[in-house]
């Protein structure tokens, strides 16, 4: 009989139980301070099936520890109450590989699908695209096409340059002009969009939010340091 693998999947849960985590901050998010949240969103546990490529782990642990605080601190997260809410409530990460690559193509790009998911079947899409790419936003067009009633939040994360044009791109999909939905960026009905960008530093990622834009004295960034990849629980890996 033949076994086929599983995509690596995380399970999600509360590092110590009988203690809060970012969960528990939904019910009344403007009674919490920012080292209350921190140690909320300090205290989660990711346990994976099988080790973790740096910057994937470095990714996960960037929007459930930062991404979620940033948007409580910025207030972000009120446009975009929905995807907020999932990364709370999230069990379970899957990484796939993505696959509308030729041959050709993934010689010179890797992109992996980070899709954060609850127990009713929502979910988030990140595409990721691995350090070196040499392509100019590999999949980021057909990123869009994820929206639907179940798809609550897309990102696309990258090293890549941001340029005039991938910004007019975003604007026109997502309603920009609109007061409201300038944050909410949505894509469709039920989708937000953020766009982040990453920049290496000696030991650490630092990830910038590029869009939505908060303002110009609001830029938004967050440090994951090389350290946090312990934050990761690797159990032996499972066959079906």
């Amino acid at each position: 009989m033949l076994f086929k693998k599983k995509e690596p999947a995380i399970t999600v849960s509360k590092l110590i139980p009988d203690l809060k985590s970012i969960d528990d901050v939904l019910p009344n998010p403007r009674a919490w301070s920012p080292e209350a949240l921190q140690e909320a969103s300090n205290n989660l546990k990711f346990t994976s099936s099988r080790d973790i490529d740096p910057i994937e782990n470095l990714t996960v642990q960037f929007l459930f520890r930062k991404f979620f605080t940033m948007m409580h601190q910025t207030g972000l997260y009120n446009p975009q109450k929905r995807l907020w809410s999932l990364l709370a409530l999230a069990k379970q990460v899957e990484l796939k590989e993505y696959k509308k690559l030729s041959k050709k193509q993934k010689e010179l790009a890797k992109v992996t699908d980070i899709i954060i998911s609850d127990i009713y079947g929502k979910f988030i899409v990140a595409r990721l695209v691995h350090p070196g790419c040499k392509l100019d936003y590999p999949g980021f067009n057909d990123l869009f096409s994820k929206a639907s009633h179940k798809c609550i939040g897309l990102f696309y994360i990258s090293d890549l340059v941001v340029t005039e044009t991938v910004l007019t791109n975003i604007w026109q999909r997502t309603n920009n002009n609109h007061f409201f939905d300038k944050y909410r960026s949505p894509i469709g009905e039920n989708t937000s969009f953020n766009l982040i960008r990453y920049q290496p530093n000696q030991d650490s990622l630092t990830y910038t939010l590029v869009h939505p834009n908060l303002g110009k004295d609001a830029t938004v960034n967050a440090m994951v340091r090389a350290q946090e990849l312990e934050a990761f629980e690797i159990k032996a890996s499972v066959l079906v």
